[in-house]
């Protein structure tokens, strides 16, 4: 699943805060989860989420990451 089709953002709904498309749930709120050490699997049980929305959203942060770190070797070796 492309991003594109996993989230959404509307600047005239949730102040345009991305969410998972199809809800009114902050992209946000996955990272907090992950950061209070919450597992993927609760995650996606409380909140419903297409798991391939979550892969996503996971996969683009990820990107980011390696792309804000592109000296990094290890980085361009995994991307």
């Amino acid at each position: 699943m492309q991003l594109s089709e996993a989230v959404w953002v509307d600047p005239a709904r949730m102040s345009g805060v991305p969410c998972f498309r199809g809800t009114r749930l902050p992209v946000q709120q996955l990272f907090d989860w992950i950061e209070d050490g919450i597992s993927l699997d609760e995650f996606l049980r409380d909140f419903q989420v297409d798991r391939r929305a979550v892969d996503a959203v996971l996969s683009a942060g990820s990107s980011a990451v390696c792309a804000a770190s592109a000296s990094n070797p290890d980085c361009a070796a995994s991307s």
